[in-house]
């Protein structure tokens, strides 16, 4: 029965992958109801008469295997998409277009998004075409954090929202303060000012944030945007990992350093939004990125082999 079975499917196969027929012309065809159909392609799947292999694109291909075996490793991440790549360059070069398909479904599902001033993300903002987007004016843009104070990074949360914001044709709003201010006083005063309340408002309701990662190894990037007092903090704390300013040692355990000292979204607003997409790659983030992991932080990765093939060594 097994052997005629899997002849069956076989042939369902064919017809069905090879041939392009429909569910219901094989039904017909080989006089066969059609969930019996539906059956026969699972089947063929489950007992390997057919392998599917998914790829983004043709030269970078998703890594099935490697995202399943990530699952299992860290089941509190809903969704690994891991690029294939040869180095730190291709990666760089590529990930833009990798993760066009995953953002755009996303961003369609969401009426409130935050976006976060990261190298990766920009690469992934500057790939999106207006073209996939219809009906979008309702949805609403925000910063993540305040201006980063070194514009020539390229990097300003506000000029990421403005962009994308366009992109949607949709309501986006500015943080017009820095991120990080050194007196507290100051930095309270301006938490309540009317403009930046709008935004921290829009914080408590975000379906979507789109985030970089920050890995506070010396000449990071995140280094450059903090006072000297501030990166004295840093470096005498516990601290492997930062996202929008909030930072985590190398078990996940959030660390309050400078609470006091920035404008960006809070641990738990972040923590809450519906769902939390971190685009980042890179053998010195493997760290940052297994403890964002640890954090509950991040529902859906986007990475890279070479990144993947280092986190699994830190286990």
């Amino acid at each position: 029965m097994s052997i005629k079975k899997r002849e069956l499917a076989t042939k369902v196969s064919i017809l069905y992958y090879d041939q392009k027929k429909n569910q219901n012309e094989i039904a017909s065809q080989l006089n066969i109801c059609r969930s019996y159909v539906s059956q026969l392609l699972n089947y063929a799947r489950d007992k390997d008469i057919v392998k599917t292999y998914v790829n983004i694109d043709a030269f970078h291909p998703r890594m099935i295997s490697e995202e399943t075996e990530m699952g299992l490793l860290f089941p509190n991440v809903k969704q690994f998409y891991i690029m294939k790549s040869n180095d730190n360059k291709s990666t760089m070069q590529e990930i833009g277009k990798f993760t066009i398909p995953i953002i755009t479904k996303l961003i369609k599902q969401a009426n409130t998004i935050s976006v976060d001033p990261g190298t990766s993300v920009r690469k992934v903002i500057e790939s999106l075409s207006s073209t996939s987007f219809v009906n979008c004016h309702e949805k609403v843009v925000v910063p993540v954090m305040g201006g980063l104070g070194n514009e020539k990074m390229g990097l300003h949360a506000n000029q990421l929202v403005e962009k994308l914001g366009e992109i949607l044709k949709c309501h986006y709003y500015f943080l017009n303060c820095p991120a990080t201010i050194s007196n507290k006083e100051i930095r309270d005063a301006l938490i309540h000012e009317e403009n930046i309340q709008q935004v921290i408002n829009i914080w408590n309701q975000l379906d979507l944030a789109i985030m970089g990662m920050g890995n506070l190894q010396e000449g990071c990037t995140a280094f450059s945007i903090f006072s000297d007092s501030m990166i004295d903090k840093i470096k005498k704390s516990e601290a492997v990992s930062e996202i929008a300013i909030n930072f985590f040692d190398k078990n996940g355990n959030y660390l309050g350093i400078l609470d006091d000292y920035r404008i960006s979204i809070p641990f738990d607003k972040l923590k809450k939004a519906r769902t939390k997409i971190a685009i980042a790659f890179g053998v010195d983030k493997a760290q940052a990125i297994s403890t964002a992991i640890k954090a509950s932080i991040i529902d859906i990765l986007v990475t890279d082999s070479i990144t993947v093939k280092k986190i699994k060594t830190m286990i």
